[in-house]
């Protein structure tokens, strides 16, 4: 059963996301489902159960309990509650298949998986460029939506995951297997329309050679970068909108920049009107038919119907307030000091792909989106296996 979780999470996740593009948090269930049971059948539910225990009663584990307090508490001023309720529902079940992933694949995950895991990458990269260059017929044979921006999932997700897969790659030392990834990826960043994972890509080949050659000052900068972004977002809208002039945004007229300026523009007023507690979990959604929408300049009330503020960043802030803030604050303190105890071949790794996630969510989907959190735990479980085998002296061969 612990090749089936490798198989569900390193080629299946990938792969299937491409013509299934809400399939990723069922995938990372049936991943941890796996992992768990051979866990169990080996005899070492102990071992699992005391992993989960020290996990939660951590202080990154407390500190996300309280930012989930907050949520659940916060659905009771929501404009929603319903609606609210649902979307959290949703979120605490991926999150809770991802802590058991984390938890039992470091203890059932199989050592060789190198080849499986770059596999799935290049296969899904290869059905989006197959599909989109052939009018998307694949898709059509499977039911699909038939429209080029379904891929946009895929491909974020597919730069999320190429981290830790190049950490398995070095771990391994099976570098022969970068290749076919370093042609298939980029082809399919060009052949799809997701400006965010281009952005993620480009991102992550700058940030890499800093996190390796001057890793205490790649610390530094994410972190402080990251808790810069996040304090700045009350204001962000008007910033962005100073900063980039016209011409900026023709140039990035595909990428929608200055629609986005607008938005964040709108969102960041909802954010002033209530900025200790914010307007309630999963409230982004439908908030111009919100009560604070009457709080809002009018020019501003309609682009509140975006449904989120293609900002993860500014969201958590409209939602949750000041509040959800600082124990975000808490917990982005909290992972760069676990990114801090990895082992120092797997930190350039981590870091990038922490670089990269933070700037997707700074730019583009909803913050709390099932597949993106399936996205961000299927990592994160990824780089637990590879921290636990190198500790034990077991590098995946």
């Amino acid at each position: 059963m612990g090749i089936s979780a490798a198989v569900t999470l390193g080629f299946a996740l990938p792969v299937v996301l491409v013509l299934a593009s809400k399939s990723s948090p069922l995938l990372l269930a049936v991943s941890a489902a796996f992992a768990v049971m051979s866990v169990l059948v080996a005899g070492r539910g102990r071992d699992l159960a005391d992993i989960v225990r020290a996990a939660i009663v951590s202080p990154l584990g407390i500190a996300v309990l309280c930012l989930l307090g907050l949520m659940a508490a916060s659905i009771v001023w929501a404009h929603s509650a319903k609606a609210s309720l649902n979307q959290f529902v949703q979120l605490g079940a991926v999150l809770a298949g991802g802590l058991a992933l984390g938890a039992a694949l470091p203890i059932a995950a199989p050592r060789r998986r190198a080849l499986l895991f770059a596999a799935g990458a290049a296969a899904a990269s290869l059905v989006i460029v197959i599909d989109l260059k052939t009018g998307m017929q694949m898709r059509e044979l499977t039911g699909g939506l038939a429209v080029t921006y379904r891929y946009n999932r895929s491909l974020v997700t597919l730069t999320i995951l190429i981290w830790p897969l190049l950490a398995l790659i070095a771990a391994s030392g099976k570098l022969w297997l970068v290749a076919p990834l370093a042609v298939l990826l980029p082809l399919a960043l060009w052949a799809g329309e997701s400006g965010a994972a281009v952005m993620a890509a480009a991102a992550g080949v700058l940030i890499f050679p800093i996190a390796a050659l001057l890793p205490r000052l790649a610390m530094a900068l994410g972190l402080g970068g990251t808790l810069a972004l996040l304090a700045v977002q009350p204001w962000f809208g008007s910033l962005m909108h100073r900063m980039l002039g016209q011409t900026f945004h023709k140039t990035l007229e595909s990428a929608h920049s200055g629609d986005r300026v607008d938005i964040w523009l709108s969102f960041e007023a909802a954010v002033r009107a209530n900025w200790l507690l914010g307007n309630g979990f999963g409230s982004s959604l439908n908030m111009d038919k919100s009560p604070v929408a009457a709080l809002v300049p009018p020019d501003r009330v309609t682009l509140l119907g975006a449904s989120h503020p293609h900002n993860g960043f500014l969201q958590l802030w409209v939602e949750l307030g000041l509040t959800g803030a600082l124990l975000a604050a808490v917990i982005i303190t909290l992972l760069f000091r676990a990114i801090a105890r990895l082992r120092p071949s797997l930190r350039p790794f981590a870091l990038t792909c922490f670089g990269v996630a933070a700037l997707v969510n700074l730019v583009s989907h909803g913050a709390w989106q099932a597949w993106w959190w399936a996205a961000l735990l299927a990592a994160v479980g990824s780089f637990a296996v590879l921290e636990a085998e190198l500790r034990r002296g077991e590098p995946p061969l």
